[in-house]
């Protein structure tokens, strides 16, 4: 466990925080293939730097920029997005590897929250269509808190619903935005990103939640 002696020491959390979606469950492909449907869909012509943009980020402004892209109403693309995401999420959900056992591991030690881009309901849906709700303590959503990622408002706020400072908790993440957010309200950082994208800046970075000497620090707890 040198690495994570290394990153954080003797300190252990009193809770813990979880993105959802790329990290717990394989959403951001479903995510991804509802973007392209409806930009092609809407005939949104995309710039350089707009799939950074998309990556991460809220339903709102994958909308608002979709919209620009192609002339629509941001009403309309807004329910074109809601409507696919929903349809792709009702044929089936796939957990990540680890997520499932992680989540078990750091459930028994300590409260989990989850902190996600999503919208409540969906949020709620997909981690129960995954069989992971029963974890979670807090669920803290895009229209749960004024400011979504990469805003810290949505980690601050897990935090005091899990009854503990920032500081006192880890979070883990995959993307850029995420990160961000996490580390701007003060809380420790583990980064698992997904394939073919960068990491991070964190205290950590692992390439799976299935890195044993992830579940061994655990463990100490």
């Amino acid at each position: 466990m040198s690495r994570f002696t290394d990153a954080f020491g003797d300190w252990t959390p009193r809770a813990v925080v979880f993105d959802c979606d790329g990290l717990l469950l394989d959403t951001e492909s479903v995510w991804q293939e509802t973007e392209d449907k409806v930009v092609a869909a809407r005939g949104a012509i995309l710039q350089d730097g707009d799939a950074d943009v998309l990556h991460g980020s809220t339903i709102e402004v994958a909308a608002e920029l979709i919209a620009q892209r192609s002339g629509h109403s941001l009403e309309d693309v807004l329910a074109d997005l809601r409507r696919e995401f929903d349809a792709a999420l009702a044929t089936g959900i796939r957990t990540l590897p680890g997520a499932a056992d992680i989540l078990t591991l750091a459930a028994a030690r300590v409260p989990l929250g989850c902190a996600s881009n999503s919208w409540l309901a969906s949020l709620e849906d997909k981690l129960t269509l995954g069989g992971l709700r029963e974890r979670f303590t807090v669920l803290e959503a895009s229209d749960t808190v004024e400011r979504p990622k990469p805003a810290p408002d949505m980690y601050v706020a897990a935090a005091r619903a899990l009854g503990v400072a920032p500081e006192d908790c880890l979070a883990l993440e995959d993307s850029g935005t995420g990160a961000r957010a996490a580390r701007d309200a003060g809380m420790k950082l583990i980064a698992v990103p997904a394939p073919g994208h960068p990491a991070p800046p964190a205290d950590l970075v692992l390439d799976s939640l299935t890195d044993p000497e992830l579940a061994a620090w655990i463990a100490t707890w």
